[in-house]
């Protein structure tokens, strides 16, 4: 006699079938997953619990979740690095790790502290949490040091200037009229001055 799913549900602990109908692959999809799912992904696939449906873990997440083995696995590489709190906020918000980790400290089960108070984590202060989240995340994202800040503007003059001396290079190959081939003198010669004037106040 063929067995079916449900006696092939583990006795004892969660309820797989249960667990399954509770619209986890949409939560897993969207990218949200609350500790509770965390955790019980976690439970499943150490316990390999999975085999009470599918062969394999790989099976159960793209037949029994909607997701591929990756997605699952991230979702649960997630919560061992960054634990329930960033589970549970980011079932309310959207937040990625990277951002998590800039204002991980002011996050505790409690809530979200910002501005003197702790803002809940649930779906009612939602959009409250986004902009904490958000001006929190300008607050303490790291600044770029000045030496940093001078070698991006040196990088981005860099690639004008190389920019702007192809275009002279084009313009010198087409037919211009005497006008035209003045006025490339006249900006090739008053490109040449300024640099020859900034080599000539810098010291190597």
């Amino acid at each position: 006699m063929e067995q079916t799913e449900q006696s092939k549900t583990p006795a004892g602990g969660f309820d797989l079938g249960t667990w399954l109908g509770r619209n986890q692959a949409f939560t897993l999809v969207a990218g949200r997953c609350s500790a509770a799912l965390a955790e019980c992904l976690i439970e499943i696939k150490e316990t390999k619990r999975y085999r009470a449906l599918e062969d394999t873990w790989e099976d159960f997440c793209s037949q029994r979740l909607g997701v591929s083995r990756a997605t699952a696995d991230r979702v649960v590489r997630q919560y061992r690095r960054l634990g329930s709190t960033f589970s549970k906020l980011s079932s309310f918000v959207r937040i990625k790790p990277s951002e998590y980790q800039i204002i991980a400290d002011a996050v505790t089960e409690d809530g979200l502290s910002y501005g003197g108070e702790i803002i809940p984590l649930d779906a009612e202060h939602a959009p409250k949490l986004a902009e904490a989240l958000e001006a929190l995340q300008r607050q303490y994202a790291p600044q770029p040091s000045a030496a940093q800040s001078a070698g991006d503007t040196l990088a981005k003059a860099e690639r004008l200037l190389e920019a702007a001396l192809a275009t002279f290079d084009q313009l010198q190959a087409t037919d211009l009229d005497d006008d035209g081939r003045l006025r490339l003198v006249v900006a090739a010669e008053e490109g040449r001055d300024h640099l020859e004037r900034i080599r000539a106040s810098t010291t190597i």
